[in-house]
């Protein structure tokens, strides 16, 4: 019978590190190029006291984003990726590791006249990031995105110089991470002195009415 309590306690412990492991990151933006154009891509992520930067494309990257030749004013499927990169992602000592997919939610659309096509799609982000010790191995990680706010991803299309009409391919994106405002002490202050009155007020009434309640026998 005490295997039970035992065995609860060891995966409950389990549970506590490997949430104590995982790090959010809550800002980020990047930069991705057109096909064969290095570095590839750029990305900056921020969180939690870490500062995380991919400054080049070290393996394969894809995705219906930079793969598009024609009809690229669409959400890809739920099976293809808008972006898709994962391996090593940038080297050193320590090295980062894993992958970042972006998965588009929405999107608007506008042809210029020079047959440029700017597409501004509204994107989730699926992280897991480690940075990695060559020498001893140690981990530190997974980085995760901690944020539920979509992404801003405009991308540019440009047509692919064949002649033929509608044949376009990726020209580059950029992508940015929603800010979320955090508000200034001052405004605290305000909001806090603002309240003040309203409660005073409530408790004034509920003490007038309190009295206007008590009966005189109760009051002897």
């Amino acid at each position: 019978m005490k295997r039970i309590p035992i065995l609860f306690v060891v995966l409950l412990a389990l549970a506590v590190v490997s949430r104590a492991n995982t790090i959010n990151l809550t800002s980020g933006s990047g930069k991705i190029y057109p096909f064969q154009v290095l570095p590839g891509y750029t990305f900056q992520f921020a969180g939690s006291g870490y500062s995380i930067s991919i400054p080049q494309a070290l393996d394969d990257f894809g995705g219906a984003l930079v793969n598009c030749f024609g009809g690229c004013d669409q959400i890809p499927s739920t099976n293809f990726p808008l972006f898709l990169a994962s391996g090593i992602l940038a080297s050193g000592n320590p090295y980062l590791t894993g992958g970042i997919a972006f998965d588009a939610v929405s999107f608007v659309s506008s042809l210029a006249p020079n047959g440029i096509l700017t597409v501004k799609y509204t994107a989730t982000l699926s992280l897991q990031l480690f940075l990695v010790d060559s020498t001893t191995g140690k981990q530190v990680g997974p980085f995760v995105w901690g944020n539920n706010q979509p992404w801003m991803i405009t991308a540019q299309f440009a047509p692919d110089g064949s002649g033929i009409p509608g044949l376009i391919q990726f020209a580059g994106a950029t992508l940015s991470s929603p800010v979320t405002p955090v508000p200034e002490p001052a405004t605290m202050m305000l909001i806090g002195t603002g309240i003040l009155p309203i409660l005073f007020g409530v408790r004034r009434r509920c003490k007038s009415h309190m009295l206007k309640t008590v009966s005189p026998s109760e009051l002897s």
